[in-house]
């Protein structure tokens, strides 16, 4: 507590009432042993200025390049920990990182995931190629698809189920099957 109080008075203190004051009665009690020690030098921080980095500090510089490198590369590589935060990007958005990544299929099976509870497998990212590859609208027509089944929260396989939707459109089909229709019989 003393050194951050003295981190905003350069070392220097008023009086003792000053730092009483600035670190708490419970923290001041234990200024005579600070000083009995040697950690104040009455009412001045010992070799606070031998502490203290300068501007012509090499290492400083040295350190604060190092610094920020590091949070160039963290920023570049985004390795933010987003465990605590849930993602929430408009449909637009989603739509835009879909289609701009080198890896559409992967970002898709992200959108999935995001919109259905269930991530891909390895195995699954075959069929979701060529669901991208054929249904009928493309990949926004798709992914309107993934955000209907998820409001439908059907059971079983998504992906079998988006098949489905892909065959009832080419064949002529406007729309998927109605809220009264048997949705099982789409799903294999």
């Amino acid at each position: 507590m003393l050194l951050c109080a003295a981190s905003e008075t350069n070392g220097v203190f008023e009086s003792d009432q000053h730092i009483e004051a600035i670190i708490g009665t419970q923290n001041a009690k234990f200024l005579p042993v600070f000083r009995r020690v040697g950690l104040m030098d009455g009412l001045v921080v010992h070799d606070w200025d031998e502490w203290q980095d300068t501007p012509l500090d090499n290492g400083r510089i040295e350190r604060q390049q190092m610094a920020n490198a590091a949070q160039q590369r963290y920023e570049r590589l985004d390795l933010r920990d987003n465990s605590d935060e849930i993602a929430s990007r408009s449909l637009k958005e989603w739509m835009e990182y879909v289609v701009s990544g080198p890896n559409t299929q992967g970002r898709l099976g992200e959108f999935m995931g995001a919109q259905l509870g269930i991530v891909p497998q390895r195995s699954d990212y075959g069929r979701l190629a060529k669901l991208m590859k054929d249904f009928p609208g493309g990949i926004p027509a798709l992914m309107s698809a993934i955000c209907e089944s998820a409001l439908r929260d059907l059971k079983g396989d998504p992906l079998s189920y988006l098949t489905k939707v892909a065959a009832s459109r080419k064949s002529g089909f406007k729309s998927t099957p109605t809220k009264g229709g048997d949705r099982d019989r789409y799903i294999e």
